[in-house]
């Protein structure tokens, strides 16, 4: 899990992660966005899997409650990072 307490991530992706978590745009499609900041290494995550899961529930809700303010980039990050260690995501 990454410890920088400065996470600097792109505006349109909080955008986005509110979009999604309204049910608003696709699964396919926020997870492109992610996608995007691991390959431009904004998110830099160690793990990298093959298997294809169903995104949980409960990181909808994070998504929502980071557009929101609710939660900071860090927590933020480490759904997405528990999305790539499952394999869900795949970099």
């Amino acid at each position: 899990i990454l410890e920088n307490k400065s996470l600097m991530i792109p505006d349109w992706i909080k955008s986005s992660a509110h979009s999604w978590s309204q049910g608003k745009i696709s699964d396919s499609d926020f997870t492109k966005g992610l996608e995007y900041l691991i390959e431009q290494k904004i998110l830099q995550i160690p793990t990298q899997t093959d298997n294809e899961q169903k995104i949980p529930s409960w990181i909808k809700t994070n998504a929502s409650w980071w557009a929101e303010g609710k939660i900071g980039n860090a927590d933020f990050v480490k759904g997405i990072q528990y999305l790539i260690e499952n394999g869900i995501i795949r970099v």
